[in-house]
């Protein structure tokens, strides 16, 4: 008798290829590649081989928008991984919604991704204004901070995670002295600087590609206050090679991130080492991004051995997607989901920088 070809499952996977994040985007296709690799390997969906078509959203919406509607009218597309911008994803969210496809996002952290009634939406990462509580009350707490200067991109990421910052560090007992908006892709913030009040003992900054230009602007006028960044700066490439020297000079930097280090949770470091050996080291989220398409892939199994047909409809994937409980790499405790799509296990962690890596402090619970 011949051998019958496996079922085949196609995963959308949505990331920022070129412009600023492209570097970011690459490293999440990439776990979510090896994810899918992985699952292949040891048929994690018996009689079903599972493949991804990973698009380039630019980090833009209009481009996102595109991409979405491509997605959602493909009969052989099951499920999306991605994206990686707040402003891409909230904006496609409505039409992965209208087409029944799980959307399982890796990274983004805007709060109105699971408030927005998408029942289709589950988002792995923790969420801004978690994030935001927890380094406000370190930074109040531990670090005996009281006096912030916020920096924000005029981004939704910039936006929503200084807004979560202030609300938090003021009703954790600090003030905000000032907030400065900033375009995203800004490098000189000699005269932003200049402007800071001499008082301040703390400053928040809100964005990804700008931290490095702006803390070295701050030790270059001899401002040595703590930098306290949001997870956008928790990233080797964009910010921690280019800061350099001025991570570590004055009072440092305190940096978030929504995943533990490497090696905190079971099966994190070795994930990495695999990760380095095929891609090179990882940047920031590959590991959430792992976990997530493998969270996916968990319900992909659970809908397709309760279908009849052979493969599992569309819904049928949210559904399973919803009931999943699993352990992961990336969070001490199981991946499951509030009743908005939000991951109860994940957490805050907390870094400095030393010998020109990052440093866990702690780590914060949800």
């Amino acid at each position: 008798m011949p051998i019958s070809s496996p079922l085949t499952l196609t995963i959308g996977v949505a990331a920022p290829l070129s412009g600023l994040a492209a570097d970011l985007g690459r490293e999440m296709a990439n776990a979510i590649r090896l994810a899918i690799d992985d699952a292949n390997a040891s048929a994690e969906v018996p009689g079903v081989h599972l493949e991804a078509v990973v698009s380039d959203d630019r980090g833009d919406v209009t481009t996102g928008l595109i991409l979405a509607n491509a997605f959602a009218a493909r009969k052989d597309l099951i499920a999306v991984v991605g994206h990686y911008n707040s402003n891409v994803t909230l904006e496609t969210a409505p039409i992965y919604h209208r087409a029944e496809l799980a959307l399982i996002s890796p990274i983004v952290s805007n709060p109105r991704l699971t408030e927005s009634g998408w029942t289709n939406v589950f988002r792995f990462t923790n969420r801004d204004d978690c994030t935001a509580a927890a380094i406000a009350a370190q930074l109040v707490e531990r670090f005996g901070k009281r006096r912030a200067v916020v920096v924000e991109t005029r981004t939704t990421y910039g936006s929503s995670m200084s807004e979560a910052f202030a609300r938090a560090f003021a009703h954790a007992g600090g003030q905000v002295l000032r907030r400065h908006a900033v375009d995203e892709g800004e490098k000189d913030f000699r005269a932003l600087v200049a402007q800071l009040p001499r008082d301040m003992d703390v400053v928040f900054y809100g964005g990804t590609f700008e931290g490095a230009p702006l803390l070295k602007a701050l030790r270059s006028e001899d401002r040595m206050q703590l930098l306290a960044t949001g997870d956008g700066c928790w990233d080797r490439l964009n910010f921690l090679l280019p800061a350099g020297a001025a991570a570590t000079s004055g009072e440092g930097v305190l940096v978030l991130s929504a995943c533990p280090e490497a090696g905190y949770v079971e099966g994190s470091q070795a994930f990495c080492e695999r990760y380095a050996e095929r891609f090179g080291p990882v940047g920031n989220y590959a590991v959430n991004s792992y976990d997530a398409a493998r969270t996916l892939i968990a319900a992909l199994a659970l809908a397709t051995s309760s279908s009849d047909a052979g493969l599992p409809e569309r819904g049928a994937v949210v559904r399973a997607l919803r009931s999943v409980k699993r352990q992961g790499i990336a969070y001490p405790q199981p991946v499951q989901w509030d009743k908005h799509g939000d991951n109860t296990a994940a957490v805050t962690a907390l870094h400095v920088v030393q010998d020109g890596r990052f440093v866990q402090v702690a780590v914060v619970p949800k």
